[in-house]
């Protein structure tokens, strides 16, 4: 190959002298088109590799239950330590102490963490939508801390608990109103925004009935602790989630 002007590449073949800018003209033809088509494949495939890397981690129910079952027998091993426990006068709580309210908000924002980072509401939901779950999950969060403060209370009492059927509404409404935000996304988002709820009232839940367990003159053990978290937490939110995939599949 030689080169006698910049702009003009030939081929020498013997004598005869051949330009390449002849033939440039027959690759811009249907070869020129299948290799344009051919890239455009490959970018949209990339551009679907790239969307699917940036899309949230798809962890499904099943996984979501695990991670709850771990957080809750965590939290309920730690509520049965010798903690001091708030007293109760009259229909109120009292003498609430600094260390046991520092560990429950430390419970707390453990649970909401640990919710968004496996449910990643921005990936599934509209923005505004996404907020509002934020916000209904730290405010449940807040309800869990108080009904906590409340069973503790009751610690050494002889006094019956009487608003049990209100305790379990905690897990119920919030895993509806996780599902009513979710209404224009897919069945397993729906399912997956309810069910991320769970990950916060369930295992405080269990921090509730172990204080309650952890007194001195309490003769419960962790599975008496355990049995009132499936019958009080786990058994409301399933009822919400079941709710919640039944309204969609009748939408559809």
């Amino acid at each position: 190959m030689t080169q006698d002007a910049p702009p003009r590449l030939h081929v020498v073949t013997g004598n005869h002298v051949a330009p390449t800018h002849a033939p440039a003209r027959d690759v811009a033809g249907p070869t020129g088109n299948a290799v344009m088509a051919d890239l455009l494949r490959r970018a949209e495939a990339l551009d679907a590799q790239v969307a699917a890397g940036r899309g949230p981690r798809d962890l499904r129910p099943a996984g979501l239950a695990v991670a709850g079952v771990v957080l809750t027998a965590v939290l309920a091993l730690l509520g049965r330590q010798a903690w001091d426990l708030p007293q109760r006068d009259g229909g109120g709580v009292t003498d609430v102490p600094q260390s046991l309210l520092t560990f429950l908000m430390l419970c707390a924002a453990l649970c909401v963490w640990t919710a968004g980072r496996l449910v990643r509401p921005a990936d599934v939901l509209p923005p505004a939508a996404a907020r509002l779950w934020w916000a209904l999950v730290s405010g449940s969060a807040l309800v869990a801390v108080a009904g906590a403060l409340s069973l503790a209370s009751f610690a050494g009492t002889d006094r019956p608990l009487e608003d049990l059927v209100l305790r379990c509404a905690v897990p119920l409404v919030p895993a509806v109103l996780a599902g009513a935000l979710a209404a224009s996304a897919a069945r397993a988002d729906r399912v997956r925004t309810a069910l991320g709820t769970g990950l916060v009232t369930v295992p405080m839940t269990a921090v509730g009935w172990a204080l309650l367990s952890s007194s001195v003159w309490s003769t419960a053990h962790l599975g008496d602790v355990l049995g009132m978290t499936v019958l009080a937490g786990v058994a409301p939110l399933y009822v919400g989630v079941a709710l919640v995939a039944a309204v969609h599949r009748r939408r559809r």
